[in-house]
Order: structure tokens, then sequence, then C-alpha cells
């Protein structure tokens, strides 16, 4: 490795474990320390900070001039929804003030213990992502104590749409699916309309998919002539991804994250999601 390379460390969290990873190819990553939260059941944002406060990397970060972080959060951890723009918004504060605003409608509480993050837009309709400042101070703190820089935080979502947007459609979703936590992006248009993560009871058949989106589609209902465009755009590390070329009658495609291997096999079940998560935020 070249001394003015950086080495770039891979961060995957869930509510119930940890895992970071060396390297940035699929074939190359490393794991070097991984954390679980106790008990799982109950785990908490707050119990998740407390376990990535006793991450150990097994190994040092040597030959490297710097160490960046990069971290990739499970949805169920961040509330992401969609933000229209007041007319004549013109500042980076009057975005802001439009996501707090939407956040508290859509949440019943003042948005002050998030850290909202967007591509702030002011002429179209754009996703903001808040993610609680307890753990962004603790991935923070986390950096600091190991000399790293901390590179990005990113939901899930966000980095499977910045990983392949192309593969975004234009109308119709694009759905993310890590462990049991399964998001749906509505677009229409080119544009985001409606967002929604859930976290499912157990893996989904194909039936229990199209029945999911069928519900979706109530949920955002539009002018006959827009569902004849609509497409289906698959992504993450889930076994449960279809691989059918339609479903719920709509066009489907999946493109499948590399973590989708067998490339954590050896780390506990809590663990493998946080995992696949990690390598998510490896460079393509």
């Amino acid at each position: 490795m070249s001394r003015f390379q950086a080495e770039r460390l891979l961060l995957g969290c869930t509510a119930a474990s940890a895992v970071v990873l060396a390297g940035d190819a699929s074939a190359a990553c490393q794991v070097v320390a991984q954390t679980t939260v106790e008990p799982p059941p109950t785990a908490s944002v707050a119990a998740l900070c407390a376990a990535l406060g006793e991450l150990k990397p097994a190994r040092p970060t040597a030959g490297a001039r710097r160490t960046e972080l990069h971290v990739t959060v499970d949805d169920g951890l961040v509330r992401s929804f969609v933000v229209t723009p007041p007319n004549g918004a013109r500042g980076l504060q009057e975005l802001r003030a439009a996501a707090a605003a939407r956040f508290a409608v859509l949440y019943g509480e003042s948005a002050e213990p998030w850290l909202l993050a967007a591509d702030w837009q002011a002429s179209a309709p754009f996703i903001a992502s808040a993610l609680p400042r307890q753990l962004c101070r603790e991935l923070d703190s986390l950096a600091r104590t190991n000399r790293w820089q901390l590179g990005s935080v990113c939901p899930a979502l966000v980095r499977s749409w910045n990983r392949d947007p192309l593969a975004v459609p234009d109308d119709g979703w694009l759905i993310v699916g890590f462990g049991l936590t399964l998001t749906l992006a509505h677009t229409c248009n080119a544009q985001p309309v409606a967002l929604r993560t859930e976290r499912l009871p157990a893996a989904p058949g194909l039936a229990e998919l199209a029945t999911l989106l069928e519900q979706e589609r109530l949920r955002t209902p539009l002018p006959t002539d827009a569902h004849a465009r609509q497409r289906l755009s698959w992504t993450g590390a889930a076994d449960w991804l279809p691989e059918t070329a339609t479903v719920a009658g709509l066009a489907s495609r999946t493109g499948a994250h590399d973590s989708r291997t067998s490339h954590f096999a050896s780390l506990p079940d809590d663990c493998r999601v946080a995992g696949q998560l990690a390598l998510a935020g490896s460079q393509r």
C-alpha cells in the first residue's frame, strides 16, 4: 500500500451487533472487530453505543498514513422520510427547518435528539435521514479513540441508492433488504414520493412480498397511466430478495451487494447482517 493511500475500515451496525472490516473488496475484506448487544431482543441505541465502546480492532492499521472509517447503519436504527421543500425555499436553514417540521408531523416528537442529513434540494422533494445523535457521538468517539477519520455514516438505504443511482427506477420502488429490515422507496417521475421501513417478523416468500407491494400501491395512489411505467429494483444482502422477472405484476430486477455471499459464514448469527452492512460501504 502506498504511504499516501488511506486504509479504509468498514463498520456495519444493527440493533444487535457491530462488525468492523478491513479492506475494500469482498475478496480481501477481513473481520478485525465484532461485538454483540446483549440481550438482542431488547437491544436499543444506548445498548449499541455501549457495545461500540468495547470494539477493539484485532490488528493495528499500520502501513497507511491515515485510516478512514465508513459506517453503514441498519435502516431500522434510522428514520428516513421524504421532504417536500416549501415554495420559495432558498437556504439550507429553511430546508433544515422543513425537514424538522416534517419529522415532528410523522413521528410526533422533536427532531432535536436526532441528526438530520440529506441531499438538500430547494426545487424538488428529497430524502432526509435522521440518525440518533447519541449514536453519532459514539461513532465519532470510536474514530477519535483509534485515531481514525470518520469518513461517512450512512443508512443502508442511502448507501444502496448512492452505490448505483442508475438502478433506481424513475417510476416504481427501490427496495433495500438486509437481514429482516426492508425499506421501500417509492419514486414517481424520477422523484421520491414516499418511504417506509419495516421490520419483518420472518424471511418473506414471494407471495408475502407481492402482498406487501400491493399494500404500498394503496398507500400512494397514482394516476392509472403511471402504473404502466412502474418498475421494481431490489438490492441488499437479504437471502429473501426475489430473483423473478416480475413481482406483483411489475417488472423486477435484483442487484444484490457482494455481501450476499458466504464471506461471513464464520461469524455468529447476530453479527452476519452487520458484516453485510459493513461491506455495503465498500467502494465499487
